[in-house]
């Protein structure tokens, strides 16, 4: 098998199931050896968050010298980032020959009339790379909710996270914050410790609590109230947390809690007696990165790329944009039709002076035209584009030095303009 061929193979598999289970997830890694049973595993769950407390985390522990793993979903540059060992995505054939081992296994069994999905062939494939690597960590951010996710298949995770819960994919997880909430304590085990982040909703502390105290695990909230505030701009944050000073590379104010999350978590491991020092954690955060969250794609002008896609994560975005950006700002937006977009435009919109609406190169994505009618109700100047390519050429070919553009709405998008972006001549890496 090669390396398009492995991609192609794990594409024509559907995105859910008819029924949530983890029976035919378990199945297959069975098959494969039970590679699961050889991580060493930290799973992170959550609706906003997620992605960039794994980054920092996984990088805190690869720079303290443990070998690991990094899970994450979905990607934005290429498929290979998701899954990585010490920062470095599997190279082409060794995804394809993991793949490989794995349709083997998972033919056999849908022949016998299991029903598998992409994340699940995609999971077990990460598992079983990860455990023929021998990682000493391995990092699990969590596709959908956590009870039925495939990364919940370890036994005994050593630490389980949910970052800030919010509403999204309510179809599949339920319509409010506690139904949300209970679906992603389903990776918690027994006598386990959850770590929360800061700024959780009161309803979703509820949930976590009543579930802790049922299982008789610890219930730790990610320095809580301890990080003070250092410098803040769009390019990124230093924070003290204790004696410690920090320094993201990850813009906007919504990444401190996350930081003060990957903190804790540290603390943690160390009373488990893991050697990680100060240094450690300085030095991992300051390296960590993650593309399309509040990623500064250009100073002069400011050009901002960030994956917003429902409405706790705009209202982070639009936070940040009122706080950093120069008044005169535009927006380029598409969204997946299965989102809230009025929500997401109503947090966003507002606060741009001109947004434009594009197709996003997905069969879920909603139409340029029907996502400018919401936004209108929102912003004067709405228009729809047919090419989201030519519209944000267009649109940096316009930009002035004291203006800035936004681009967001799906991860999608991020990745179809995310090159253009790198290339502009505002970028300093360009």
């Amino acid at each position: 098998m090669e390396y398009e061929e492995s991609l192609e193979y794990i594409a024509n598999f559907p995105r859910f199931k008819k029924e949530p289970s983890l029976k035919e997830m378990k199945m297959l890694l069975a098959e494969l050896g039970d590679p699961q049973n050889k991580l060493r595993s930290i799973n992170v769950a959550g609706t906003n968050g997620k992605g960039s407390t794994v980054a920092m985390l996984a990088s805190v522990l690869s720079t303290a010298g443990y070998k690991t793993g990094r899970y994450i979903s979905p990607y934005v540059l290429e498929f290979r980032e998701r899954m990585m060992i010490n920062g470095k995505m599997i190279g082409k054939k060794r995804l394809a020959k993991i793949v490989e081992a794995v349709k083997e296994k998972a033919d056999a069994l849908m022949e016998s009339g299991i029903v598998l999905n992409a994340f699940e062939i995609t999971t077990a494939a990460a598992m079983l790379w990860f455990a023929e690597e021998n990682c000493d960590f391995v990092v699990l951010e969590t596709g959908l909710g956590g009870r039925f996710d495939a990364t919940n298949t370890v036994p005994e995770p050593i630490l389980q996270i949910i970052t800030a819960i919010g509403l999204d994919h309510t179809e599949q997880l339920g319509d409010t914050i506690a139904k949300i909430t209970a679906e992603k304590c389903g990776i918690l085990r027994p006598g386990c410790t959850l770590l929360t982040s800061p700024g959780q909703e009161p309803e979703a502390i509820g949930v976590m609590l009543n579930k802790c105290n049922e299982l008789d695990a610890t219930f730790v909230t990610g320095a809580a109230g301890r990080a003070k505030i250092v410098s803040c701009d769009v390019s990124g944050t230093d924070v003290l947390v204790g004696k410690t000073e920090l320094a993201l590379s990850l813009g906007g104010r919504h990444q401190i809690n996350n930081v003060l999350t990957v903190y804790s978590a540290v603390s943690i491991l160390r009373e488990k007696h893991f050697a990680i020092k100060d240094e450690h954690l300085v030095e991992g955060i300051a390296a960590a990165r993650f593309p399309a969250r509040f990623e500064l794609c250009s100073k002069e002008p400011v050009v901002i790329l960030d994956g917003a896609h429902n409405p706790q994560a705009a209202k982070a975005l639009a936070e940040n944009v009122k706080e950093f950006l120069p008044k005169k700002r535009t927006l380029i937006c598409g969204m997946m039709a299965d989102k809230d977009c009025e929500a997401v435009m109503a947090e966003l919109a507002p606060h741009f002076e001109h947004v434009i609406a594009v197709p996003v190169d997905n069969p879920r994505a909603i139409a340029p035209e029907e996502l400018a009618k919401i936004a209108a109700k929102y912003c004067e100047n709405v228009e729809a584009r047919e090419n989201a390519k030519e519209t944000l050429e267009m649109v940096l070919g316009e930009l002035k030095d004291d203006e800035a553009l936004v681009v967001a709405g799906s991860l999608y998008l991020a990745s179809e303009l995310r090159p253009m972006l790198m290339r502009y001549k505002g970028n300093p890496k360009a």
